[in-house]
């Protein structure tokens, strides 16, 4: 009863989310004038203002996902379920809660958006498993292949965003770099191969729940859990 509940509230938490951001968007389209290095990026608006209040406490209680395969009520692999939540945390608190900078940067609204078209699928996808309801099979396939797109969108995201916070990064004055500078770039670093290997890992996942020995069970819930981006 609590994972189900716990799925459906955050279902619904990323619902929101998504929800607010594409509301924001059409509100207030972008038009022209950015400070950011990619030209296509002017087209896409801040939506910290609209978004952070849910977005905060949804991605907060993701924390509880660790804990879930510690007392093995999951079975998600534990390396990439706290590499995931530990990198959005960071995200989160460590960069948007800390530098006001991030609040009016159209990479916020990249990142929300890969985040929340990742969530509302996969909560949802297991919510109905807990229930003992077969989800459908476009929600079954989107949960499964989304990421092709959306982990490079959200990693990518990720790390722009945590860059941006670094003092003169783009001119390279490296000298004029704190500590908690050279931190960051420390950990963008480590988000290259991080990518790499929940990439792979949610390839082999999706193979196994939507290969072909696995066609006439479509929709079934899979016996364990990975974490996706």
């Amino acid at each position: 009863m609590y994972l189900l509940a716990f799925n459906i509230v955050s279902a619904v938490g990323w619902l929101v989310v998504l929800a607010l951001t594409i509301a924001a968007i059409a509100a207030n389209p972008a038009t022209g004038s950015s400070h950011n290095a990619f030209d296509v990026l002017r087209y896409v608006p801040a939506t910290h203002h609209q978004s952070w209040s849910v977005v905060a406490p949804v991605q907060s209680l993701a924390a509880f996902e660790v804990v879930h395969v510690l007392l093995r009520l999951v079975r998600s692999p534990l390396p990439t379920t706290f590499m995931q939540v530990a990198s959005r945390l960071i995200l989160v608190w460590a960069i948007v809660a800390r530098f006001a900078s991030t609040h009016a940067s159209p990479i916020y609204t990249t990142m929300v958006l890969a985040w929340s078209l990742t969530e509302v699928p996969r909560y949802s996808y297991y919510a109905l498993g807990l229930l003992g309801v077969r989800p459908p099979r476009w929600l079954t396939w989107l949960r499964y292949s989304a990421f092709y797109i959306l982990y490079p969108i959200g990693a990518g995201s990720e790390a722009l965003l945590a860059l941006s916070t670094i003092s003169e990064w783009r001119n390279g004055l490296y000298a004029n770099w704190s500590l908690e500078d050279w931190l960051k770039a420390a950990m963008v670093l480590i988000w290259i191969p991080g990518l790499y290997v929940m990439y792979t890992h949610m390839i082999r996942t999706r193979s196994k729940v939507l290969g072909p020995q696995k066609a006439q069970k479509l929709g079934a819930k899979p016996k364990d859990r990975p974490k996706a981006n």
